[in-house]
């Protein structure tokens, strides 16, 4: 589903470098997966975004959002966030929000939900602030 605007990438090589996924970081050593969203997230891409990490987040999976190409997120964007974190939380799955553009801290601090997230402002995937 194309959404003008938006774009979602899923990248899973587990021998990345950098992605703060090894051994102690919650990807056991076999890298993750680094899901890169750029652009809005609003009610019109939501869905796909939504599809894309339902997909990733699994049991024991390290999945990596880039959110620093993020220009707008919305409260639907937002609710698939806060729904993969949820999902994550269930399963056992570390999520982790990677470079958070301004636009989604914003959003994250006056919705008052920055604290469900791991939020990386390193952009290498580990836990930050």
């Amino acid at each position: 589903m194309a959404v003008e605007g938006f774009s979602v990438e899923v990248d899973g090589d587990p021998n990345r470098v950098g992605a703060g996924l090894g051994p102690g970081n919650g990807g056991g050593g076999t890298g993750g997966t680094v899901v890169t969203v750029s652009g809005d997230v609003d009610l019109a891409a939501a869905d796909a975004l939504w599809t894309v990490l339902d997909e990733q987040v699994r049991p024991g999976a390290a999945v990596v959002v880039d959110c620093s190409k993020v220009a707008f997120l919305d409260s639907m964007g937002l609710r698939a966030l806060i729904r993969a974190q949820q999902k994550a939380d269930a399963s056992g799955a570390r999520l982790t929000l990677a470079s958070p553009s301004e636009a989604v801290r914003r959003v994250l601090q006056l919705a008052g939900v920055a604290d469900l997230f791991v939020l990386d402002f390193s952009g290498s995937g580990s836990s930050g602030g």
